[in-house]
Order: structure tokens, then C-alpha cells, then sequence
């Protein structure tokens, strides 16, 4: 433990959001200038500029870390806490009662004559998507970690979500002032269970309480060779620090100046294997590690951040406001500029889509087409080797309580400007973008244009633009698109299926309209909660990913926005399918004129990976996993011919007809099977003949809609003992001290009805990753920590098992709860969605004892 001396020669200094580390004097930074910054804030050159996200697991800190760089960037005047429900980015009354953070929250702040966009992001598992989604347009990220509880499950989720799409990563150890925290441990878990190298830039210091307990009092920074000690007693928030030169008191600070030395020693060799400009500066400077520059070494972990060669640490505790101005300087110092990314996944297509073609399977889809996209030194990214072409993705949308819809982008390439014309390249539909904001928490600041490299929001727009559209635009109006630039498509967001659902219903008739009111803004602002309607019932069914997620939805609906509905227990998302084929299904009209013959069957596994789609005429409905099959020679031939002849007369066009019969096998799909009126999922029609009237215009599109509807559900009708029920698979990993595995593996199988896949040491998988951590831990130079074992060299994972196993969701429902009994708390597991699967006898049975109608 590092005891405190007098400080002779130390200097008190302000810490103001364009100091930096200052030394010598007291500052603070007039309101005047901070509104003068807030104006030409956006001005600041995309060199400048930094695109985060806070990401942890749930309660690590990362709303209370956001709350202070407000704060000490000057953005606010006072710092918002979680347990007192006043912060910025949780704005949401749901959010502040229960101290978690739900929605991604969007805000830019000033630092160092920089400016910095965050995005505050959702901890628990429950709200994956907002992390995933938000992740698509950061360049970087700054991962908090619980010093008490080290590395946790949703850490290591998000971390590799984040390394999937090579996002380099600053490393926080956040709650060093409460009991039991402990860096050095935090830190050898971060190399072994994330699998990264790590210099210390800083590292925890503690000075000893009168009844000799270590207090947490601030940082010795390794760069600066600085110790950094704040003084709560004469500003509890954190501005007033004292910084003591460590190498002119090593004296007053022998076990700092060693602590500095050794850390300095590692951080050399660590870098000295990705940079030779350290080795050099080595070599140039005596030998000597303590004679380094700090802007030889800044620029040498910057290099290695940004190639994700490796992970700077910082440590503190954000709600005692020790530590966060560091933090933020790091963030400027070694994260990347819009300038230094990755060229983000881009694909366009050479003809729009269309949903039907009667010809070859091939000819159905876009064809791909490479774009060409490079990163400017100057201008950012340019696509399409055209630097007058604006290209921004649209990450996320919500309901402003004043200013309705806002839908938050960032801008790849060009500039977008208000008062401006767009295209959405999804729908091809032209918008006007009238004003352009920057958000604050949720109060918007009215910007004239968002420059490449930025994050803004536009408003209104409220059915046109959704999670994940790609919008483009022209800085000379005149100029059109190419082909190509119609197309194109920024970073694809894949939205996972929902999982849980729940009916929900108006308390009265008249109550209906604005419930669905509501359920509209809710599922425009979250693309993972899906709505369906029970016909039979009469009932709105709400899916979604978890049963928080479910409950914050009724929350939101009931609490926030005064609906008067109702939500039942929530359940699992079902489905039906085909499981014995039968003969086909006729259908016509009453004068015969419109007629239509279809098939069915199903399958197993994905659509796309079927015999079916390699059909001609094939095409899949992703949303239920079914395949459509309009056969090539279902088309009549004297339709084609009245093609070729130009002789076709009907208002409506072969393509049109086409599509109508799609739609129409959509309907039914969508109506449900048999058994309890559930969407029918892994389910093929294949329309064997059609005809309608093309000589004149005698018939509508309409008629042929209903024929079509009618045939499919008139096969359903009649096979109903051929149709069986689909329920989704989890893969399940449950992670358990091997003395209490076989109770745990016990419970799953007879109780959740698992199938156990396999039961592996912990330490087996990815051994050479392991191996290779373990010995990076052993190399790194790591400060005293009383919570590390005394002799441990690491952590071991001997005797931890996991036991991988198949089970119905449906049984993992609340089952952290009993896992945490059984294993007195120890246990964890995840779960990852594997598919649909048809259910057996037994599982039919107690399935249908969740319909209260059976």
C-alpha cells in the first residue's frame, strides 16, 4: 500500500476541459469561454474529432463515468447521479427509477480542443441490440470494468462484439474506492479473459485511513510521471488535484517512484515489440526507461490502440469523481479520428430489388457490385471516388417529448446540410431534411450541417426513415446518382428474432386507438420488439428479447406515456409448421375467371441453406424463415406471350400479378396454422398454376389477393392434423465450479429438459489464447493488490467447468435465479439462439397448457 508524505513541493491546479494535465497554477475556465467553445464546437476539424461509446457490463459505472465528462467538459453545471435519478443520458423516467440504462443516449461534449461524441449504452443483456447498434458507427470505445468484480459475462459479450468490427478499446477500472477493489486482479483478467495486452497508464494510489484502512485518494500517472491526488475536502467535485512531480519528490515518494520506474519499464517493452521508434528513443536516452518523451510514448500507444494491438488501462472511481479527467484526456490522446478507421462495410447492386421474378432463382436477388471507398487524410472517408457525395446511416430512432421523431445518424463521407434533399437508398424515396440538431442527453442544440466523421439527428420523418437506412445526399443539387450510388448500403444491422412475448390489450374499446398509438413509437424506436395481431383472439401480442425487456415495454406504455392497456405474463414466442405434406389446394372466383393452385411442404434449418431456394422462382420471407415458390411455368403462356407480343391490355403488369400472389401467400402465412393460430414458420408454398383475365379489365389485383389467401388457407383447413408446432432452441453455456456440476447438469436435463451437448474444462478452450494470456499476465509489471492471492501467478480456470447444452427457452425462463441457488451464487451461464425446432409429443403437451383457450 502506498502511504502518504508531506507535500513540499506539490501544486495544487483546476482541472478545466482545455488544460490538460497543467502544473504550477490554479485555473478555472469562465462560463464565457465554454460558450464560446459550445459555438464553434461544431467547427472543430474531423482531426479533431473522437466517435466513443461507453460499454460495460450492467452497474460497472458507465452512466456515472458519462455524467462526469459532462460535467467537467463544462456541458453541465452540476453532476447528475444515478441514484438520485437526475442524470443527462438517462432521461428516461424508467431508466432513473431503476438506475439502468435501457436506451442509447447520444451526447457531444468539448475537451482539450477537441470535441468527443458519446454514446451511453445499455448494460444488461436484455438490450443487446441498442449496444450492437450503436457499436456500427463508433471508431472507438472505452470498456469499464467493476473493481470489485473484475471481468463480467456482458464485459466480455460487448468486448468481443466490439473486436468483431476491430473498434479499438480504452480499459477503465472503475469503484476503486470501494472494499475489496482490486486493479492489479481486474487487470490480469482483462489479459486473460479478453485476451488483449495492456500498458498501465495509470495505476490506483491509496493512502492509509487513521483507524489503517487504505483510502483511495487518486492516480500516479505512468506517462507524465506524475502523482495525482484530488482534494475533496476542498472541492468534493473533483476539479481541485493536486500534482506532485514524482522524480523531484522520490524522496518524500520512494514506493511511487518505484511504482512509476517498474510500470515505465513495462510499458517500454511492451510497446518496444509493435514500435521501433521506442526501442531508438531507448537506446537515444541512456537505457534509460524513465528518460523516454511522453510524446514518444503517446504516439507509440496510440499506433498499437488503434491497431488493436493492445488496451491502455486507466483506473479510478467515477462517483467519488477521482480520475475521469485522465480518462478523457486518453480518449483524445489515443482513440481514433474519423481520419484512422477501418473503410466501413459498404455494398450496393446493380438493379434494385425485386421481390418476384419467374425466371431463374439467381435473377431474383441484387446482383453485389464492389464500391470503391478510400480514407482521405483530409476529407474522410470518399466513396465512389466522388467527394461531393454525402453518405450517413441511420442508427437509431426515437420520440422526442417536444420535437416528436428523431432519428440520430452519422455522417460517413460529405456533409449534410439543413434545408437539404436526401434519399433513403432502402425506399428511393427523396426526403427534406429541414433542420439538423446535436444532442445533449435528450435537448437537441441546432446545428446548419453535420460533417463527415459526426453524429447529428434530424427530425420529423416519422414513417421514412428506420434503424439501419442508409441515406445519401449530393452537395451540388443538380448533380443525380449513378446506379450505383442509388444502392448503396451502409454497415448492415442485423436485428435478432424475438423471443419472449406477451398479449397486451386496452382496458376499454375506446382506449385502443392511442395504445396503438403508442406501441407504434415504441416498436419505430426499437427494431427488436416486434407486434403481431391474434385474429382468433382478438389480442396485440408484443414480442421481444427477454422478460426486462418486456416489463420496461409496459413500463414505458402504462407509467411514461398514461396508456390504459394491460400486459399478460409473458411467454415464448411459438410457431407452426407443415410437418406431413398433402396434395395441393385449388381456389377461383365465382365466375372462374381468377384461379389458382398451390402446394406445401417445410423444411429444417435456414431458408437460404435449402434445396427449395435453389429453385427457379424461389424467394424467402426472412421474417418467419419461409420460402415462397412462383414456378417458372405457373405463368400461363400466352401471358409471356402478350408480353414479348406487346399485346397485354390488362391495367395491371405481369410483375405486378406476381407480386400480388405473393402478398396473398404472405397474408395467410401471417394469419396462422391450425393448431393455435400461430405464425407458420420453415414453410414453403410453391404456386403451381395461376390465371387471371388479361384480355380486359374485368377483374382487379384484389380479386386475385384474396384467391390466392384463400387457396393457402383452405390447404392449412384441410390438413390440420399435418401441422405441428416449432419452439425456440437456446444453446446454453453455464459456467460452474466443477464440485457442484453434476447437481447443475442434474437440474438441466431433468428439470429443463437439456440435451448436454458436452462438459469442458474452462481452461481447454482456446489453450493456446490461454496460454499465450496466461504468460502475457506473467511478463506485465503489476502493483501491489491485496485482493491477489498471495503467490498467485494466475488465474486459474481448473476448476471451472462448462457445461454446453440444447434446451427449450422456454424452461430457461428465471432459471439465473435457481442456477444462483444451486451454486450459492457462483454460477453463470449465457445463451445464444439456435433455431427453431419442432416440438415432441411431450413438449406439444405442456406447450398447449400455456393457451388458456386448450
Amino acid at each position: 500500500m502506498l502511504a502518504t508524505r508531506p507535500l513540499w513541493k506539490a501544486h495544487r491546479v483546476i482541472w478545466s476541459a482545455f488544460n490538460g494535465i497543467a502544473c504550477g497554477r490554479s485555473r478555472t475556465l469562465h462560463a464565457s469561454a465554454i460558450q464560446k467553445s459550445e459555438s464553434k464546437l461544431n467547427d472543430v476539424p474531423i482531426s479533431r474529432t473522437r466517435n466513443i461509446g461507453i460499454i460495460a457490463h450492467i452497474d460497472a459505472g458507465k452512466t456515472t463515468t458519462t455524467e462526469r465528462m459532462l460535467y467537467y467538459s463544462g456541458k453541465t453545471k452540476r453532476i447528475g447521479n444515478v441514484d438520485e435519478g437526475d442524470t443527462v443520458t438517462d432521461y428516461l423516467p424508467s431508466e432513473r427509477e431503476r438506475g439502468i440504462t435501457i436506451q442509447s443516449a447520444a451526447i457531444t461534449i468539448p475537451w482539450n480542443n477537441h470535441k468527443i461524441n458519446i454514446i451511453d449504452t445499455p448494460g444488461h443483456a436484455d438490450f443487446t441490440f441498442e449496444v450492437t447498434r450503436s457499436l456500427r458507427v463508433l471508431d472507438g470505445a472505452v470498456t469499464i470494468l467493476d473493481g470489485v468484480a473484475g471481468v463480467e459475462a456482458q464485459t466480455e459479450k460487448v468486448w468481443k462484439q466490439a473486436d468483431s468490427i476491430n473498434i479499438p478499446k480504452i480499459a477503465y477500472v472503475n469503484k476503486m474506492d470501494r472494499p475489496g477493489a482490486g486493479f492489479s486482479r481486474t487487470v490480469k483478467e482483462i489479459i486473460q479473459k479478453l485476451q488483449t495486452r495492456v500498458v498501465l497508464c495509470n495505476v490506483p494510489y491509496f493512502e492509509m485511513s487513521p483507524e489503517n484502512d487504505p483510502l483511495f485518494r487518486g492516480v500516479i500517472d505512468i506517462l507524465h510521471k506524475k502523482l495525482l491526488k484530488w482534494n475533496p475536502e476542498v472541492d468534493p467535485h473533483g476539479k481541485n488535484i493536486t500534482i506532485i512531480d514524482v522524480e523531484n519528490e522520490r524522496e518524500n515518494y520512494p514506493d511511487v517512484f518505484e511504482v512509476v520506474t517498474k510500470s515505465r519499464e513495462s510499458m517500454v517493452e511492451t510497446l518496444g515489440e509493435f514500435d521501433e521508434a521506442i526501442i531508438d528513443s531507448f537506446l537515444e536516452n541512456d537505457e534509460d526507461y524513465t528518460k523516454i518523451p511522453v510524446s514518444v510514448l503517446n504516439e507509440a500507444i496510440r499506433k498499437a490502440t488503434i491497431a488493436n494491438y493492445l488496451t491502455p488501462v486507466y483506473c479510478g472511481s467515477s462517483f467519488r469523481n477521482i480520475g475521469v479527467q485522465p480518462l478523457m484526456d486518453a480518449v483524445v490522446s489515443f482513440l481514433p479520428s474519423p481520419l484512422q478507421i477501418h473503410v466501413p462495410e459498404i455494398s450496393s447492386s446493380s438493379m434494385k430489388s425485386t421481390k418476384v421474378k419467374h425466371s431463374k432463382k439467381k435473377q431474383s436477388v441484387n446482383r453485389e457490385i464492389e464500391v470503391p471507398a478510400t480514407i482521405d487524410s483530409k476529407l474522410g472517408l470518399i466513396v465512389n471516388n466522388n467527394p461531393n457525395l454525402t453518405l450517413a446511416l441511420a442508427f437509431k430512432v426515437m420520440t422526442h417529448a417536444t420535437r416528436g421523431v428523431m432519428t440520430f445518424f452519422r455522417v460517413y463521407s460529405g456533409k449534410l446540410a439543413s434545408n437539404s434533399m436526401v434519399i433513403n437508398t432502402r425506399t428511393g424515396k427523396k426526403l427534406h431534411i429541414k433542420r439538423l440538431l446535436l444532442m445533449h442527453g435528450d435537448e437537441p442544440e441546432e446545428v446548419k450541417q453535420i460533417s463527415s466523421g459526426n453524429i447529428g439527428v434530424i427530425t420529423g420523418h416519422e414513417d421514412d426513415i428506420q434503424t439501419g437506412d442508409t441515406l445519401i445526399s449530393h452537395s451540388h443539387l443538380k448533380k443525380g446518382f449513378s446506379e450505383l450510388e442509388s444502392n448503396l448500403k451502409l454497415l448492415p444491422i442485423e436485428i435478432p428474432p424475438p423471443l419472449f412475448n406477451s398479449a397486451i390489450e386496452p382496458l376499454t374499446a375506446g382506449d385502443e386507438a392511442y395504445m396503438n398509438e403508442c406501441i407504434k413509437i415504441l416498436t419505430r424506436e426499437d427494431p427488436s420488439l416486434k407486434v403481431s395481431v391474434d385474429q382468433e383472439m382478438g389480442q396485440t401480442i408484443v414480442s421481444g428479447m427477454g422478460e426486462l425487456h418486456l416489463d420496461i415495454v409496459k413500463e414505458r406504455l402504462v407509467k411514461d406515456m398514461k396508456a390504459k392497456a394491460r400486459l399478460r405474463e409473458v411467454a415464448v414466442s411459438y410457431k407452426e409448421t407443415l410437418v406431413n405434406p398433402g396434395s395441393s389446394s385449388h381456389d377461383e372466383n365465382d365466375s372462374g375467371t381468377v384461379s389458382i393452385d398451390i402446394e406445401m411442404d417445410s423444411f429444417e434449418g435456414p431458408a437460404s441453406e435449402t434445396t427449395f431456394y435453389e429453385e427457379d422462382g424461389a424467394m424467402i420471407i426472412e421474417e418467419d424463415n419461409n420460402i415462397i415458390i412462383l414456378e417458372p411455368l405457373a405463368t400461363p403462356g400466352y401471358m409471356q406471350k402478350a408480353v414479348e407480343e406487346r399485346r397485354w391490355k390488362s391495367s395491371h403488369s405481369l410483375e405486378d400479378l406476381q407480386e400480388t400472389i405473393v402478398q396473398g401467400c404472405l397474408t395467410a402465412l401471417q394469419i396462422g396454422g391450425p393448431i393455435f393460430g400461430l405464425s407458420l414458420h420453415s414453410t414453403v408454398i410453391r404456386v403451381k398454376n395461376w390465371d387471371f383475365p388479361i384480355s380486359e379489365n374485368t377483374e382487379t389485383s384484389s380479386t386475385l389477393l384474396d384467391v390466392t389467401r384463400s387457396a393457402v388457407s383452405k390447404y392449412i383447413s384441410s390438413n390440420k392434423e399435418s401441422f405441428g408446432i416449432l419452439e425456440p432452441i437456446m444453446e446454453a453455456k453455464l459456467y460452474v465450479d466443477s464440485d457442484i456440476m453434476g447437481e447443475v447438469s442434474h437440474d438441466l436435463t431433468q428439470r429443463c429438459q437439456a440435451v448436454i451437448k458436452s462438459i469442458e474444462d474452462e481452461s481447454t478452450q482456446n489453450l493456446d489464447a490461454l496460454t499465450w494470456a496466461n504468460d502475457e499476465a506473467e511478463k506485465i509489471y503489476l502493483p501491489a493488490d491485496y485482493t491477489l492471492k498471495s503467490g498467485q501467478s494466475s488465474i486459474s480456470f481448473t476448476n471451472k467447468k462448462i457445461i454446453i447444452a440444447e434446451t427449450p427457452l422456454r424452461e430457461m425462463i428465471g432459471y439465473l435465479s435457481r442456477l444462483r441457488s444451486i451454486t450459492q451464487g457462483r454460477g453463470t451461464f449465457d445463451m445464444s439462439y439456435i433455431g427453431m425446432r419442432r416440438a415432441v409429443k411431450t413438449r406439444f403437451d405442456a406447450i398447449s397448457k400455456e393457451f388458456n383457450f386448450m
